[in-house]
C-alpha cells in the first residue's frame, strides 16, 4: 500500500547477483555493461546522419535522451518521388527501412542484430549506406534511385 515499506528481502541490496567471469566476479549490472559495450552497433554521428538524410530526425524520447540510447527516424525523398522512411535505434542496433513510391511499397526491411551502419557515399548525385551484421552485408542506394544489394556472408 502507499507509504507501506517492503520487508528488507525486497530490498535493493538484496537484488544483487554475482557472474564468475574468468578470475573475478562481478555484478550483473557490471555484466551487462560489458556485454553492451563489445555488443555496440557502430555508426556515424548525428550530424552525418542530417547531412545525409538532409533533414533533422524525429526522436522518439526527448532531446534530452542522447543520441545513442534514442530512436530516431529520418525521412527522404528521392528525385524519383521515392519516399524513404529510416529509423535507428543504436543502442539495440535495430534499423528499419520503409521506401514507398507514390501508394506502392517498395521495400520494409526490419534488422535487429546490424553491427555496422556505414555512409558509402553522401553527394549531390548519390547517396548510399551501407549495414552489416554476423552473417550479411546490405547495400542500399537511395539516390538517383533505390537499389537494394544483399551479401550473405557464410564464413563468419
Amino acid at each position: 500500500m502507499a507509504g507501506e515499506r517492503l520487508p528488507a528481502r525486497f530490498s535493493l541490496r538484496s537484488q544483487f547477483w554475482f557472474l564468475p567471469t574468468g578470475k573475478r566476479f562481478e555484478t550483473a549490472t557490471s555484466h551487462m555493461q560489458n556485454v553492451v559495450a563489445n555488443k555496440r552497433m557502430k555508426y556515424p554521428d548525428e550530424v552525418d546522419f542530417m547531412s545525409f538524410f538532409e533533414c533533422e530526425p524525429m526522436s522518439l524520447d526527448s532531446d534530452d535522451v542522447p543520441f545513442f540510447y534514442n530512436e530516431s527516424t529520418y525521412h527522404y525523398i528521392n528525385a524519383k518521388n521515392q519516399s524513404f522512411t529510416v529509423k535507428i535505434c543504436p543502442s539495440y542496433g535495430e534499423l528499419k527501412f520503409f521506401v514507398k513510391s507514390d501508394s506502392l511499397e517498395l521495400s520494409n526491411i526490419q534488422l535487429n542484430s546490424v553491427s555496422t551502419l556505414s555512409i558509402l557515399s553522401d553527394r549531390k548525385e548519390e547517396k548510399r549506406l551501407m549495414i552489416t551484421s554476423e552473417n550479411y552485408i546490405i547495400k542500399i542506394t537511395l539516390k538517383p534511385e533505390l537499389q537494394i544489394e544483399l551479401i550473405e556472408e557464410k564464413d563468419v
